[in-house]
């Protein structure tokens, strides 16, 4: 049994960092399933950050989905304007994207199915 012990502490994922939400916590618990960083700070760096911004997309995301159908808000000169988060919300999408792809995940330890989940989940959430 004591063998056991160590090689589950190493399939466990690390703890998330400090102020991260639902959403980061789970990006985070699901990358550190997926693939091993031990040896790569940087990686680990971008994958906190990109946790981060998993929250701050969720975030934006329930602002604008509070406003309803209509997203406009007038402007400063009186104009109407798009409300300035979906503007932000489709910025950290970008960012987070292309966050999440420098990671370069090794893609024969995913099947299809697993591909095809992932693209459906940044589609639709």
């Amino acid at each position: 049994m004591a063998q056991s012990e160590p090689e589950e502490a190493q399939n466990t994922p690390p703890r998330p960092p400090t102020g991260l939400r639902a959403r980061g916590k789970r990006l985070w618990r699901e990358l550190h399933e997926s693939a091993e960083f031990d040896h790569a700070p940087e990686t680990v760096l971008v994958i906190e950050e990109a946790c981060f911004l998993a929250d701050e997309v969720d975030r934006l995301r329930r602002i604008v989905r509070a406003a309803g159908a209509d997203t406009r808000v007038l402007g400063y000169n009186k104009q109407i304007t798009s409300m300035p988060e979906v503007d932000d919300l489709r910025k950290t999408q970008a960012l987070l994207l292309s966050m999440l792809k420098s990671i370069r995940l090794d893609d024969e330890m995913m099947t299809a199915s697993d591909f095809g989940r992932r693209g459906a989940e940044g589609r639709w959430r």
